[in-house]
């Protein structure tokens, strides 16, 4: 039982992806992804299976579940590329003795301000199958419940970022993201999400973004890459 209170399981609910660690407190032993379920009954039973095989035979006594969504304890209200888990208690799923639940972006930065050593006011962007952010200041993730919503251009976004123009992409999300800049006033600013891997999306972000704000700020790319969002899952238990 001493041994087994060291491990502690991240895992990240996405719109397409979910994504698990299991973290012995000094680093990850075991990484595991899947394809997040079109069912309700399928992500119930992915959830337990997903957390029995990185569990590998431990007991695992702490997990830490971040979801693309409004989060209120362990329910999460709505999700809204993920229409079933609208009211979804992970407390009933009874996958350990102590679960946190937390929205993904904030768990996302959690993990990139450590990784970064990054601290003043950071604002976490990700550009995934919707768009995720966060803020940050002197390290500490604020719990901002607006940024918990989608914003009414996401389907918008959807559109464009299917289209696969990225130049395009670059520049609508510049516009759009400049009054959430605006507002927070970061120093710096950390992309992640699966639309990142896009080769030379970055760059284009990197250009785009301080142009659009109209005032200097660093752009840093995610360093954990699709792992952020399960790391900071773990990290919530820290």
């Amino acid at each position: 039982m001493e041994r087994s209170k060291k491990f502690v399981l991240g895992i990240d609910v996405g719109g397409s992806k979910i994504r698990g660690v299991l973290h012995n407190g000094k680093k990850a032993l075991r990484f595991l992804e899947i394809s997040t379920p079109k069912t309700k009954k399928q992500f119930e039973k992915s959830i337990r299976k997903i957390s029995v095989q990185l569990a590998a035979g431990d007991e695992i006594n702490y997990i830490g579940i971040a979801v693309a969504g409004v989060v209120e304890g362990m329910i999460i209200n709505e999700s809204p590329n993920i229409k079933y888990l609208k009211n979804f208690d992970f407390k009933k799923l009874k996958l350990a003795q102590n679960i946190k639940v937390d929205n993904d972006a904030r768990a996302f930065l959690k993990a990139e301000t450590v990784r970064h050593r990054v601290s003043d006011r950071v604002l976490g962007i990700t550009v995934g199958t919707g768009i995720g952010r966060a803020f940050s200041v002197n390290g500490k993730i604020k719990k901002i419940k607006r940024l918990e919503y989608p914003e009414k251009w996401e389907w918008e976004y959807q559109k464009i970022r299917d289209q696969k123009n990225n130049a395009g992409l670059a520049n609508f999300l510049g516009i759009k993201l400049s009054p959430i800049i605006k507002k927070y006033k970061p120093g710096v600013v950390v992309l992640g999400g699966g639309v990142m891997e896009r080769k030379k999306f970055f760059e284009k972000m990197e250009k785009r973004l301080p142009t659009c704000a109209g005032k200097p700020i660093k752009v840093m790319c995610a360093r954990l890459h699709n792992k952020a969002g399960a790391y900071g899952a773990a990290m919530l238990w820290r």
